[in-house]
């Protein structure tokens, strides 16, 4: 096979191509990398820090009958929220958890029971 060269306009157009898919690329790839949590307004930020609010939520929460745990965690967007785990997730328990607590969100797991496991004690 012979090899046809490309003329210099040829090579200007491969060339603002490939330099506007890679400026693209780039662009979306920072997007997604967002750092923090997207707020709508200032209405939206949660006014105290996650620790001090699952402090003062904690015993609430773990009062509720299935109910397991509570604790900090991440959204799948990995934004911080407050994480309540539930041996069974059922209409009736999902619809006496909040779903934001002080602002901040809100994410509900079954996680089956959880029992001390015996050497725990010490």
């Amino acid at each position: 096979m012979a090899m046809v060269p490309m003329n210099s306009g040829a090579r200007s157009a491969v060339g603002t191509g490939r330099l506007l898919y890679l400026a693209l690329v780039l662009a979306a790839t920072l997007a997604g990398c967002r750092a923090g949590v997207a707020y709508r307004s200032e209405a939206d930020l949660p006014s105290r820090p996650l620790a001090d609010v699952l402090a003062d939520h904690s015993s609430g929460l773990m009062a509720i009958p299935g109910v397991t745990a509570v604790a900090e965690s991440r959204t799948p967007r990995g934004e911080p929220c407050v994480l309540i785990l539930v041996k069974k997730l059922t209409p009736d328990l999902r619809s006496r958890l909040p779903e934001k607590l002080e602002r901040w969100p809100v994410v509900v797991e079954e996680s089956g029971e959880i029992r001390a496991m015996p050497d725990s004690g010490r």
